[in-house]
């Protein structure tokens, strides 16, 4: 019986692809039209999906309808930056709004606000009994508002609940030791939350129930178990009853890797067999094996030319399995000198061989052979892994070599023997090898040719700055990174633009994965000039904005006071040297997409900017969030410049936040313990010290270089203001082995920086976001610890001395010393008339 021919969306999805769309944009190049597919859908199964909902509705593209899956919008959006001019992107199915469509109701897309307000449930809230949005439950079902969700969501009180299970367990080690098991385990505070839920409602999960715990119990209890805890018993597979690490969740338990995949396992319809596989393109159950003789998956090599499987992703996508080259060796079973797989080790193999099969020596079963006896016998891929005790660590796992002496070692053990190290075959260094035999400093430049050089393996001539600054970085961090196949595919990309690498070209690759990585490597390298990232974004936010704009005369307006209000400013103001800020981005974000939406909403209105009255401003603020507020700007911009023909008033945002700060007690305590606790980093003691006993601001921190640091003499000084203040201990030994040490997190295309705080990219130093969260873990609220050492310092000295010694602005330091009630107003004139006495001491008074 002939086999079904498959339709035409599963055997030629590009076809289908290409042909819809050049019918929609019939003036676009096929390669650009190629491209943006490859884009959209890099593999066979999502490009399938898209062609077939392309196929059964070709007007999806010009429609505007909110039909089919996610894919046709980001096409949509794709083709529409690459010039084209008659696709429609899809309008929510519910608001009729252009907006990206992540929900489905029904047969239609709709937008994540449609899709919030369809799903959101008001119920009466557990703790204060208003009936309002349920934010989330509590262990015992009943629902919490968001006020009381934040008011009960306190870490510290959860933290002493699952130290308060351990320590009754009697687990032998010290409270220092639980309390880092907890804060690994459940490092954020909704995770601490679950994590004492699941331990109050069952505690046995930590002496062998653990299978039915969460992730955060089991790391809780791998932490535990690696320090030799008593009472802590590690549970087995529930399916398998291995002692292996339970990574994966079948049927509700932790179970390891293994086991769901070996569960989740159906009849084949083709051969009959309970096997792993997928879904045919009819829909039916196939195994891995007969899906892939299937011939809609087949496609041409573009090596030898043969039709049959091939790669879908990676440098090598759309070369079949014969044709990748593996290293050469002599194969231990046919003896042939040819391209083999373990080409590293004592048995290597070719595919040909590979793919032999012959009863098994252990088994007896008719199987491939996957490895030989010493006597040559043939051992099948099931008799191979053997689990049991390793003879080094104890642990029950995988035995991944018996060395000569007959111990069977796992996997982890294997990596730190000595016999695990070979020379490599090029340089000859002892190590482990990664590929090919290669060290990771042989492995690098080969690989950075293989994707950014011709066919001859040569570095195309525009492209070797980017080569050389890559291949002068850390060879494990540049490897880790080429491993990844979206930053691989993004340098593919890149050689095949053909000219010199500019921002503009990395621009245009956006949002590509490691396009921000890449351009701050190349920045720090020296490769591309230096630029404003925040401003850059904030331009092309600005462009996108203008462009979703359909009347003419309201584009026309918010470019104006998008370009010449806020971006010129801000040109202006910032350098590549004094970035701006990223809060200060966000705020003009905020503001130009208010803007926007503040002018349609005079359109639906039916009235437009020149007639918008003091009531359509009321009427606008009273009908939505506070974030209207945001569009004060556009709006006094727009009455200054006459664009408002009726006189009207914007009040400000609304804020009754007041200044919280911590109490003293508690503020001596975090100081001390910054002060004197040595387990603690050596980062995170500097960064709470200047925040607790100085008032500077992360932000500041964060920019600190190793020129603020002076030392003079025996002394150590820190330059905060215009004049230095001198540091004392055990704060100054701090600050000079922060400044001697600062080799920071290991990253890619690392530079010589001078941050004092390096941070996790080249050139760039710790973000205020980490210092935030290092900080928080300690308990330690930056905003509320600046404030305290602020309002303390500044009922201490005058404003003045505040700024200089500080760098805190004048106006900002006399709002402080008002608040702390010692403004000091009297002291100037205290110290003009004493510097006054002093000068002219016989200077007759008036009487004389």
């Amino acid at each position: 019986m002939a086999a079904e021919e498959p339709p035409r969306y599963a055997a030629d999805p590009d076809g289908v692809i290409r042909e819809a769309v050049l019918c929609a944009e019939p003036h676009l190049d096929p390669v650009i039209v190629a491209r943006v597919v490859g884009e959209v859908a890099p593999d066979r199964t999502r490009r399938r999906r898209l062609a077939r909902s392309l196929q059964e509705a070709p007007d999806l593209l010009t429609s505007g309808r909110p039909e089919g899956p996610r894919l046709v919008g980001d096409l949509i959006d794709a083709l529409l930056r690459a010039g084209a001019d008659r696709v429609v992107l899809p309008r929510c199915g519910r608001c009729g709004r252009q907006k990206p469509l992540t929900y489905v109701e029904g047969t239609v897309r709709i937008c994540g606000t449609c899709g919030h307000q369809r799903f959101a449930r008001r119920e009466e809230c557990s703790v204060c009994g208003n009936m309002r949005a349920v934010a989330r439950r509590d262990r015992h079902g009943r629902s919490q508002c968001a006020g009381c969700a934040r008011g009960d969501d306190d870490p510290a009180r959860y933290r002493t609940v699952v130290h308060a299970h351990l320590v009754r367990l009697d687990t032998g080690l010290d409270e220092a030791v639980l309390d880092e098991a907890v804060r690994v385990a459940a490092p954020k505070p909704f995770q601490v939350r679950k994590l004492a839920y699941e331990l109050q409602a069952n505690p046995s999960l930590l002496t062998g129930d653990g299978a039915h715990g969460s992730p955060r119990l089991i790391r809780l209890l791998e932490y535990l178990h690696a320090r030799q805890a008593r009472n802590i018993v590690m549970p087995p597979c529930p399916w398998c009853g291995r002692h292996v690490r339970l990574t994966t969740t079948y049927d509700g338990m932790r179970s390891c890797r293994a086991c769901p995949a070996r569960l989740r396992t159906k009849s084949c319809s083709l051969c009959g067999e309970v096997r792993r596989g997928g879904r045919g393109t009819d829909g039916s159950w196939l195994c891995r094996t007969c899906r892939s003789r299937e011939p809609a998956n087949h496609e041409l090599c573009v090596r030898c030319g043969r039709t049959t499987e091939v790669r879908q992703t990676g440098s090598l996508a759309g070369v079949c399995f014969i044709c990748t080259r593996f290293p050469t060796a002599v194969c231990s079973t046919c003896g042939k000198t040819t391209p083999c797989y373990r080409a590293t080790t004592n048995s290597p193999q070719c595919p040909e061989c590979c793919r032999q099969r012959e009863e098994c020596s252990a088994c007896g079963k008719f199987r491939r052979v996957v490895t030989r006896t010493d006597s040559g016998e043939p051992v099948c891929g099931t008799c191979h892994i053997i689990v049991k005790a390793c003879d080094r660590c104890g642990r029950h796992k995988r035995v991944s070599t018996r060395r000569t002496t007959g111990e069977a070692l796992c996997h982890s053990c294997y990596r730190k023997d000595p016999a695990r190290r070979q020379p490599c075959a090029q340089c000859g260094t002892i190590t482990i090898p990664r590929r090919h035999g290669l060290c990771e400093a042989c492995t690098v430049p080969a690989r950075l040719r293989e994707l950014l050089g011709d066919e001859t393996g040569a570095v195309l001539p525009g492209l070797e700055p980017v080569f050389h600054a890559l291949a002068t970085g850390k060879p494990s961090s540049v490897m880790d990174w080429l491993n990844r196949p979206a930053r691989a595919s993004l340098l593919a990309r890149i050689r095949d633009t053909g000219g010199p690498l500019t921002h503009q070209t990395l621009d245009d690759l956006i949002p590509a994965d490691g396009v921000h990585l890449l351009r701050m490597i190349l920045v720090a390298g020296q490769v591309l000039p230096a630029r404003d990232e925040q401003l850059a974004s904030l331009e092309r936010r600005a462009t996108t904005l203008l462009e979703s704009i359909p009347d003419a005369h309201d584009r026309q307006l918010v470019h104006a006071f998008a370009h010449w209000h806020h971006l010129g400013r801000l040109r202006s103001r910032h350098s590549p040297d004094h970035p701006l800020s990223p809060n200060t981005a966000a705020n003009v974000r905020y503001c130009l997409t208010q803007t926007v939406h503040f002018l349609q909403w005079l359109r639906h209105a039916d009235t437009s900017l020149t007639a918008c009255t003091q009531e359509d401003i009321d009427a606008y603020l009273c009908d939505g969030t506070v974030m209207r507020y945001k569009a004060r700007g556009f709006v006094l911009w727009a009455a200054r410049r006459s664009h408002i023909r009726h006189p009207v008033d914007f009040p400000p945002m609304p804020s009754d936040k007041p200044r919280r700060s911590l109490a003293d007690d508690e503020r001596w305590r975090l100081a001390h313990r910054f002060l004197h606790d040595d387990t603690i980093d050596t980062v995170d003691r500097v960064v709470g010290l200047l925040v607790l006993l100085y008032g500077q601001p992360l932000t500041k921190i964060s920019r600190l270089t190793t020129s603020h640091v002076i030392q003079a003499g025996q002394r150590v000084q820190l330059a905060l203001g215009t004049h230095p203040v001198d540091v004392p201990p055990p704060l100054d030994r701090l600050l000079l082995a922060l400044a001697e040490d600062r080799e920071g997190p290991p990253g890619l295309g690392r530079a010589d920086q001078p941050w004092l705080l390096p941070g996790f990219f080249p050139g760039r130093p710790r973000g205020t976001a980490h210092l935030r969260s290092r900080l928080t873990a300690y308990g330690l609220p930056s905003r509320r610890g600046r404030n305290s050492a602020l309002m303390d310092l500044a009922a201490q000295m005058p404003p003045a001395v505040l700024s200089q010694v500080l760098g805190v602005g004048i106006t900002a330091a006399t709002q402080w010393a008002d608040a702390a009630g010692s403004s000091r107003t009297e002291y100037a004139a205290s110290l003009s008339k004493s510097r006054r006495t002093d000068s002219e001491p016989n200077r007759p008074r008036p009487s004389d």
